[in-house]
């Protein structure tokens, strides 16, 4: 029999699952594989102890065996006509959770005829009205859905003078995920008439623009528009049911249906269980899944449709998904992207837990993800690495509301640990919500049975996503000295950079060492796709001026351990497959109380000079090789302690401007970086020790 490769060739395609040797925490665990070429079906075999005690067949490249006998080793092969892959072993974990699945058929035949029922139900209302904070928020997003009025139709597409896509796509989310989203819901929970009128209004304008056209899902002219109206179209269609006649209902449900049937050929033509890896895709199941469920008993989807996209919907978050999130409960796109890309798909994840008793987050992602959030997405930090986006908060002009203004809601509730429950009820509720209104009216979900969070910890490593974080003082932002790095299977495409092996510092939230770059006006702009995606932009060796590959599966590193000595915390990452040109490239990181120390032990078969880049947001002041950064009443001096670094330039401007190529009209302005460099002279091996030692003016402490 022919040996079934299992050997990723694209960025963005599946990681099988569960790799060998792997520790499982939910039962059933779903198994998953890559396709190979001219396999029609493929057939699972699971064994304990040399017995078989499943087998099943498929044309999918995942399957979901029956529920384990318990706790142990498990080995599993995968089958095709001709070829086998070979035997690889697990452990389903002591503690695990027990995750329920069921037919997509069920699911359908258990939504109720009532209205509404998306979000909740009218016997919801009382609770939901006596969240008076939540509430008095919602008034004045209402208020301002009034001042902004009625959006201008879209003509990106074939006017050279109308309002660009990116600056269009910016300025439709505050109609429709905002506006329409808050009056619709000011209508449902508040009674509020003229609200509910705006919202008609508004939703019934959005279905006169041909879903064909710019504002398409699938089209040729970007897919942010309709990845909108297809998130926010079908909650505002039930929530606004009573104040539509028949015409307007079958309207407004034919709309929604043409969106449904957009989410459904995007993941059929992207074969999205072979390539979860596309960043739009994972919210799309959640959006197919809920048109499913709003559209029942309108009249103008069949049962067998409604079926097949349910099924679709639950396949995908019952197995394969999250593909960016891991089991540790990392997300390897960035904190920047985790926190909105964690509250999408939560109304249809309510549905399946309230009408299919169905709890997806019990999974040991959404369970552990507080602890990822507490480490990386505090919004006590002055950024947020790593990749695009990091150096956006919640109220920022340029994405607002995309980092989440309260990130951590739903999740801290429900699996802790104690310091996220905290750092929720701290947060403070901002003026006006932007993106994710739907949440913030879910009902209340129970607690897991089994909960995997455990407690907050100091030195935190999430080895499946690549990031590791050393703190001093964690439970007190104002106090503590982290220092955040990454080291990672996922590459350098999507929205990530080629920086493995960079690190970022911290000291009362403020940046002393930062990743560097924008944006610009958009992704992708020249100063985006030159600098951000270059490892000279990142705190990471170049060799002979040469970093990791860009937009690339390569340029990928490892978390080899970090450990908690108390006083000392230390981490050690592996670079060197990042590096084709090395034979050995790893960083150690090494935290007191106040200094940071970075060893990197770097080797190459021929003499190599190793640029080691250092990038901060204020100025630094040089005295020799060393350096001197004071920030917002903190300051660091960087030292080389070993390898002959010679400091070999401070630059106060960007290689590649940030505007560059953009016009006049579009460009923007954004706060000044700065990219210190010191080079060794030219040796096959380098030993190189650089100390960071950090101090707070007594003033700012107390401050």
């Amino acid at each position: 029999m022919h040996r079934l490769e299992q050997r990723r060739t694209a960025p963005g395609q599946l990681f099988p699952f569960p790799e060998d040797g792997r520790l499982v925490e939910e039962n059933p665990p779903c198994l998953s594989w890559l396709r190979v070429p001219d396999a029609e079906e493929y057939t699972a075999v699971i064994c304990r102890e040399g017995r078989e005690i499943w087998r099943g067949t498929t044309r999918e490249n995942w399957i979901v065996p029956d529920p384990l006998p318990g706790p142990g080793v498990y080995t599993w092969d995968l089958f095709t006509a001709d070829a086998s892959r070979g035997e690889q072993t697990f452990t389903l974990a002591e503690r695990h959770a027990v995750i329920r699945r069921v037919s997509a058929a069920d699911f359908y035949d258990a939504i109720p005829d009532e209205r509404p029922r998306h979000l909740f139900f009218e016997s919801d209302l009382g609770a939901l009205r006596g969240r008076d904070d939540v509430i008095e928020v919602l008034r004045r997003n209402i208020r301002q859905a009034y001042a902004d009025g009625i959006p201008d139709r879209p003509m990106f597409h074939r006017d050279p003078d109308a309002l660009p896509y990116r600056e269009y796509f910016g300025r439709f989310r505050d109609f429709c995920d905002r506006d329409l989203i808050a009056c619709a819901l000011g209508y449902a929970v508040l009674g509020d008439e003229d609200a509910g009128a705006h919202a008609k209004t508004l939703l019934l304008t959005f279905c006169d623009w041909n879903p064909a056209g710019p504002c398409s899902l699938v089209g040729r002219w970007g897919d942010e528009v309709g990845l909108s109206m297809a998130r926010c179209l079908p909650s505002a269609l039930d929530l606004l049911w009573p104040l539509l006649d028949p015409k307007e209902r079958d309207y407004a449900a034919r709309t929604v249906r043409a969106y449904g049937e957009q989410c459904f050929e995007r993941l059929e033509r992207l074969d999205y269980p072979q390539n979860p890896g596309s960043s739009h895709a994972g919210r799309v199941p959640a959006y197919l899944g809920e048109a499913a469920a709003v559209l029942k008993g309108t009249g103008v989807q069949s049962r067998e449709e409604a079926v097949r996209w349910l099924d679709c919907a639950l396949g995908i978050y019952g197995g394969i998904f999250p593909y960016y999130g891991t089991p540790d409960g990392g997300w390897a796109e960035g904190p920047f992207y985790c926190t909105s890309y964690v509250k999408w798909y939560l109304p249809f994840f309510s549905l399946a837990e309230r009408y299919a008793g169905v709890n997806f987050l019990e999974r040991p992602f959404y369970q552990r993800l507080t602890q990822f959030l507490l480490h990386f997405a505090d919004p006590a930090f002055e950024n947020h690495p790593f990749g695009d986006g990091y150096w956006c908060a919640p109220e920022d002009e340029e994405w607002p509301g995309f980092f989440a203004q309260d990130p951590l809601r739903v999740y801290a509730d429900r699996f802790g640990p104690a310091l996220a429950r905290q750092r929720e009820r701290e947060t403070p509720k901002p003026a006006l919500w932007r993106l994710h209104l739907l949440d913030l009216f879910l009902p209340d979900g129970k607690r897991p049975e089994v909960p995997l969070a455990g407690e907050a910890e100091e030195a935190a490593v999430f080895p499946d996503a690549g990031f590791i974080a050393l703190h001093t003082d964690l439970a007190h932002p104002a106090r503590d000295f982290c220092v955040l790095a990454r080291a990672s299977k996922f590459g350098s495409d999507s929205h990530r950079h080629p920086d493995q092996g960079s690190f970022a510092l911290f000291l009362g939230g403020i940046a002393l060492v930062s990743p560097s770059g924008y944006f610009g006006r958009e992704y992708g702009s020249a100063h985006h796709r030159l600098w951000c995606n270059s490892t000279r932009a990142h705190n990471a060796i170049l060799v002979d001026g040469e970093g990791q590959a860009p937009f690339s599966m390569s340029s990928v590193g490892r978390v080899v351990g970090v450990r908690d000595g108390g006083d000392v915390k230390t981490a050690l990452l592996d670079l060197t497959e990042a590096y084709p040109m090395l034979t050995l490239w790893r960083r150690t990181l090494t935290l007191s109380e106040r200094t940071l120390t970075v060893t990197d032990e770097i080797e190459a078969d021929h003499p190599v000079v190793v640029t080691w880049p250092l990038h901060t947001l204020s100025r630094p002041a040089a005295d020799g090789n060393a350096v001197t950064v004071e920030r917002r009443g903190a300051k660091m001096t960087v030292t080389p302690v070993s390898g002959d670094l010679r400091l070999d330039g401070i630059l106060d401007r960007f290689p590649v401007d940030l505007n560059e190529g953009v016009p006049e009209a579009y460009r923007v302005t954004m706060p000044p970086q700065f990219h210190i460099f010191w080079k060794t002279p030219r040796r096959r091996v380098h030993r190189i020790e650089v100390r960071l030692a950090c101090a707070m003016r007594e003033d700012a402490q107390k401050g």
